[in-house]
This record gives structure tokens, C-alpha cells and sequence, in this order.
């Protein structure tokens, strides 16, 4: 072992993530953190119950949690709390640390105020959706009233938000696309990682004759699940989805008797639904990155995905899947006829997602961290 791993190795290090409300993509990326850094301590605004084991399989170091944490309910209402929780982050004494990775997709985790001498890595999923021009869940900001009465709040949030963005050592973002939006609002560059996918030591055996379409996301707005609804319903396709979300209800009324819903799927099942599956539909828009097109390549399975965000920078359109340009039932219908006239390689899917593995993240990352920390400016 170098003097460089040596000194890595011992280094003192914590890991602050938003808030640990339920497992989505930004979470996935934070254990693959603290896979790297096992001792690390951990500091979050929220930290459900059914999550706080499952931190603890990931890290021996101490779980720090907010004290609004403690209120009751107020969980459900955590984004009305983020200009208070800030505060929280900026008076966090971190000076106990050689190392800080802070892992953000709102307005909290990189605010921390970091002092002399300690180093702060931020991986940054995205910049707050709600705050800028783009595609969010939360509605009711879009609203003319709402948006006139928040207007001086939001002004000072991304004010605040500008200003945390500068305090890292680097700035590292999920794809090119999110790179871009760092750049547009926080006049910063940064380094592009693409998160950790698990890719199957061996190719997976599909069915030879796999039988359905298939949706594997949180079922909410943006995913646009409706979208691959409506789409098979009108061709006839047998369509499965796999996830759960506050969207289930109603996607279940409009769902035609070709449409399955199984709901939260195991990791062993959900290999078993990968391997019947023709191709993965995949309509979420705006997307920073987006794991299941990437997860789905992985076991060898071609993605029909709409042309937005991170998406473009991971199906290989021809090859790997086929994107369609205007986001419509009509013309994912016209992708999914296109993509029914060809053939398709289960290997060239599965090299594809090779270039978004487990170790290549790691290598990634602990080869930014090792340059910034030898060289002690900001990049």
C-alpha cells in the first residue's frame, strides 16, 4: 500500500445525504459512498425507521440525525422545512473530519460550512427542481399564486443555494446533463461520475421468446408510466410495472386488462422479471440520469425510451434501444413498431451498461477524492 492510499485509508471521514425518506437512485449512490468509507460517520435531516438498519449494513461510524427529525409528522411535510433545516447543515462543527462527501439533489446537504483544512467532496444529483426551471413533483410551486407569494423565499433560497454551491473542493455530478445545470446556475464546473449499476458477473439467460413490455419506477408524474399505459393498451401489448408511488391508484384506473402492477419487487424476482421481459419502457422526462434503463441493459434487455435528460447519454439509440424525440402515446407507439420490426443483441445491452459498473464508480470516485486531497484547491 503507497503512502497515498495509506493516508486515505486512515482519514477521518463523513457523509451527509439530504434526508433518508424511502430508497430512490440518490440513495443507492450514497451507500455505494459509504461502501468505499465503511467507518464513516453519516449526518441527514430525516432517517426513517424502516432505513436505519440498513445505513448500519453500510457503515460502523455514528448516524447523526437532525432534530426536526424529532417532530412529529413532520415528515410528510419535509420540504416546507428546508429553508430551517439549512441552518442545521451551516451549524454543523465537521472540524473533527479529514473528509466531507456531501450527497445532494435539494436544498440542504451541500450547505455545509466546512473549516480550513478539511476537504469537501459534493456529489450533486441535481440542482433543487423546484427552485429552477425544471420538471418537479411539487405542483402546487407552479401554481401563478403560490409562485407570487414565494417569490422573495425563493429568491433567498437560491441565493443561498449559489452560495453553498461554491463551498465544495469539487463538485462532482451524475451525468452530463446535471454537469450542464451546474454550470447554468451555480457557474461552476464539475466532474461527471455516472452512478453505480450492479452488472451480473455473468450474462443473464433471457427467455427466448420473452412475453411482455416491461415499467420499473416510482409511480409518479414524472416517470410517465400513463404514457406506456396508454401506448400498450392501444397496441395490445401486455405491459408489467414494477414499483410503487403515490400515482398507483389512478395509473390502476386507466390501466387496460393487459397492464400487471406488482408492486415493490424483490432484487431475485426482479432478475426473474428482467429475463421475460422484450424491452424496458421507459417515458420519465427531465431525467438526471435514470438507473432502470441502465439496470435493464445489465440483464441484457433493449430500452424504449423517451429522449430526455441522462437517458441519451446511456441507451445507445440503434443498438441499444431505440428513443423516441416528442413525448406522446403516438410516437412511443411508433418507437415500440419500429423497435418490434428488428433484432435485437443481449450482449451489446449488457456492454453498454459495463460503462456504468459498480467498479468503475468506485475507481471513479476514489481517484477524485485521492486528486483533490493531494492537491488541496478546488477543481
Amino acid at each position: 500500500m503507497s503512502y497515498k492510499e495509506t493516508r486515505i485509508a486512515f482519514l477521518r471521514v463523513a457523509v451527509i445525504h439530504d434526508a433518508l425518506l424511502y430508497m430512490g437512485g440518490a440513495e443507492r449512490v450514497f451507500s455505494a459512498i459509504l461502501r468505499l468509507y465503511p467507518t464513516a460517520d453519516v449526518y441527514t435531516a430525516f432517517l426513517v425507521p424502516e432505513l436505519r438498519g440498513w445505513v448500519s449494513r453500510y457503515t460502523s461510524g455514528n448516524v447523526f440525525v437532525s432534530p426536526f427529525d424529532r417532530i412529529p409528522y413532520i415528515r410528510r411535510f419535509a420540504d416546507w422545512f428546508k429553508p430551517a433545516i439549512l441552518f442545521w447543515w451551516e451549524s454543523l462543527d465537521l472540524s473533527s473530519y479529514d473528509l466531507i462527501i456531501s450527497s445532494s439533489h435539494s436544498f440542504s446537504a451541500k450547505s455545509v460550512i466546512v473549516p480550513d483544512g478539511v476537504t469537501h467532496v459534493s456529489y450533486v444529483h441535481t440542482p433543487p427542481r423546484y427552485m429552477y426551471n425544471e420538471y418537479n413533483e411539487s405542483r402546487w410551486t407552479r401554481h401563478p399564486l403560490v409562485k407570487f407569494l414565494l417569490k422573495p423565499v425563493f429568491f433567498w433560497m437560491k441565493k443561498k443555494d449559489y452560495i453553498a454551491a461554491q463551498r465544495p473542493d469539487v463538485i462532482i455530478a451524475n451525468s452530463k446533463t446535471v454537469q450542464q445545470r451546474i454550470k447554468r446556475y451555480y457557474s461552476r464546473d464539475s466532474v461527471v461520475i455516472y452512478p453505480p449499476i450492479y452488472v451480473p458477473p455473468k450474462a443473464v439467460l433471457r427467455d427466448r421468446k420473452p412475453t411482455y413490455f416491461l415499467c420499473v419506477s416510482r409511480l409518479v408524474k414524472q416517470k410517465g408510466i400513463d404514457l406506456a399505459i396508454r401506448a400498450c393498451d392501444e397496441l395490445k401489448l401486455p405491459l408489467v410495472i414494477v414499483g410503487t408511488g403515490p400515482q398507483e391508484a389512478y395509473l390502476r384506473s386507466i390501466a387496460g386488462p393487459t397492464v400487471i402492477f406488482l408492486g415493490f419487487v424483490s432484487d431475485d424476482k426482479m432478475a426473474e422479471a428482467y429475463r421475460k421481459a422484450r424491452a424496458l419502457l421507459y417515458c420519465s422526462r427531465d431525467e438526471d440520469f435514470g438507473m432502470a434503463p441502465v439496470e435493464a441493459m445489465a440483464h441484457g434487455v433493449p430500452v424504449i425510451g423517451y429522449s430526455s435528460g441522462g437517458v441519451r447519454e446511456t441507451v445507445a439509440d440503434g443498438k441499444t434501444g431505440t428513443l423516441f424525440s416528442r413525448y406522446s402515446a403516438s410516437y412511443l407507439e411508433q418507437s415500440i413498431k419500429i423497435f418490434l420490426m428488428r433484432s435485437w443483441s443481449a450482449e451489446a445491452c449488457r456492454r453498454q451498461a459495463t460503462r456504468f459498473s459498480e467498479r468503475r464508480f468506485a475507481n471513479e470516485f476514489i481517484k477524485i477524492v485521492s486528486r483533490v486531497l493531494n492537491q488541496k484547491e478546488k477543481l
